[in-house]
């Protein structure tokens, strides 16, 4: 009986200190797991030419982007009407952007990215706001919840 209790002893304190690292190292990922997710990379800045594939499809020299605080939302029957229209007015011309975050009218309210795509603001080279020039000209809306009200309304 004494070696009996012995033995439920010695296994109850292995499983106790077996428990505890169990404890001290799992805190100690989670804490590097934290603190990685709460250090951000830094907003990205780049350059290129415009290139329109859709109203939902803009690039800036490789990068697809979404512009930030605007969106199509006009009916799908107009899409090809207005995409000429854009293409004619912005095709090509070349583009500072800086991604959300950045100091951007969408920081905090919009994600920088979404899928595949960048979400920025892009200015041209007279420093004009891409995305105010189409909201102003009805090719794209303003979205508030992103962009807190900074471009025209649909």
């Amino acid at each position: 009986m004494r070696a009996k209790n012995s033995a439920i002893l010695v296994l109850s304190g292995f499983c106790f200190c077996t428990l505890m690292l169990y404890f001290l190292v799992g805190q100690h990922r989670f804490n590097d797991l934290n603190q990685s997710r709460s250090e951000t990379k830094a907003p990205l800045h780049f350059s290129g030419l415009l290139r329109i594939n859709s109203m939902s499809d803009f690039r800036v020299g490789s990068r697809k982007i979404i512009l930030c605080g605007v969106s199509f939302t006009k009916p799908r029957q107009m899409e090809n009407i207005i995409i000429e229209r854009a293409r004619h007015d912005f095709q090509g011309k070349s583009l500072n952007c800086k991604q959300v975050g950045g100091g951007t009218p969408c920081d905090g309210r919009a994600a920088t990215a979404f899928r595949d795509a960048i979400v920025a603001q892009c200015f041209s080279a007279n420093q004009e706001d891409i995305a105010t020039q189409m909201s102003q000209r009805g090719f794209l809306c303003d979205l508030p919840a992103q962009s807190g009200g900074a471009y025209v309304s649909c």
